[in-house]
């Protein structure tokens, strides 16, 4: 569990104080039940994808919008083989910060079977990088059901339902993308190499690739870098490269469900979650949305959801389901 001293056990109780006004003052649409939220039972693996909840002692709306996401799943009994989260779970990196958000998660973490997180760049970028890695580990394993990350690194990976699950993160801090050492490619080209190649392996991480999934306009800014891995972009394409369905899962973006949230790109299928907590940008601007995804022996098909108002993008909404096919 996340262990807070004093001074964090009080701001993390301010910060509930203030979720608590913000929910009697809330401007979010209802929660609507008429289109109910459940996995495909036809489906070898159903998974739910969040991206940057990013928790904020200072934003309580960023609590409130998860809050609001968290009771699509409320009722619901270990229906989801996961929940990934891809990163920025937290704004500043704070212990209070990774506790609100497992208390959020507290009331519906029995509607999966596993969860997962990947740190991004807010989880890493002002404090010191060792105590980040056991502060994501100790989030995780605060959950019966959490998967958590090794003590000296975020990378590792695991298996689920007869899939394989990568899991990356940055070995050095960084402000804004991420850098990865050699000893992390050779560690995802090994782990690919011994997966059959009509079998997808699922690769979650913060950042998209380099001018992918829409990079650099749905960064809001110019440059071949902006908004991706960074420097190390080019050796982890090649890398994720190796296996003929890596389906590769990110957030970091902040940008709608949209053309731009798949793109088949060979042996790599990028895939980039809107946001669950943050403002969405583009032109679809609803709050809390994030992916489902049901995995078939010859395909996946990916769903995109307005958690915190329980119902599905509606179909004029490019990307609003498309299906990757094996």
């Amino acid at each position: 569990m996340v262990i807070l001293t004093e001074a964090q056990k009080k701001r993390l109780n301010r910060m509930k104080n203030a979720l608590d006004k913000a929910i009697k003052n809330s401007s979010l649409p209802e929660h609507k039940d008429a289109d109910p939220l459940k996995a495909d039972k036809n489906a070898a693996l159903s998974f739910v994808v969040w991206a940057d909840p990013q928790i904020s002692a200072l934003s309580p709306l960023r609590a409130l919008r998860v809050h609001h996401a968290c009771r699509d799943f409320e009722g619901l009994n270990a229906e989801f083989d996961a929940l990934l989260m891809a990163g920025d779970l937290a704004e500043y990196g704070s212990a209070s910060e990774y506790a609100m958000l497992s208390y959020l998660l507290e009331n519906v973490k029995g509607a999966f079977k596993n969860i997962l997180a990947v740190g991004g760049n807010h989880d890493v970028r002002i404090r010191g990088f060792k105590k980040q890695i056991i502060r994501l580990r100790s989030f995780l394993l605060s959950f019966e059901n959490g998967v958590p990350n090794p003590e000296d690194r975020y990378w590792f990976s695991t298996e689920i339902g007869g899939y394989k699950f990568i899991l990356l993160g940055s070995d050095t801090n960084s402000f804004e993308g991420m850098r990865i050492k050699d000893e992390q490619l050779s560690f995802i080209k090994k782990e690919l190499a011994g997966v059959d190649e009509g079998k997808p392996v699922f690769v979650l991480n913060h950042q998209p690739l380099k001018r992918t999934n829409g990079l650099p306009v749905t960064f809001l800014g110019r440059g071949k870098w902006r908004g991706s891995v960074g420097w190390e972009s080019d050796k982890l394409r090649e890398a994720l490269s190796t296996h003929k369905n890596t389906v590769y899962i990110t957030g970091h973006l902040h940008y709608c469900t949209s053309r731009y949230t798949y793109e088949d790109l060979g042996n790599i299928k990028a895939v980039n979650a809107p946001t669950v907590g943050v403002i969405n940008h583009g032109p679809f601007k609803s709050y809390t949305q994030g992916l489902v995804f049901n995995v078939y022996d010859d395909k996946i098909i990916v769903r995109s959801r307005i958690f915190g108002e329980g119902k599905y993008a509606s179909e004029g909404i490019e990307n609003s389901e498309f299906e990757i096919i094996l």
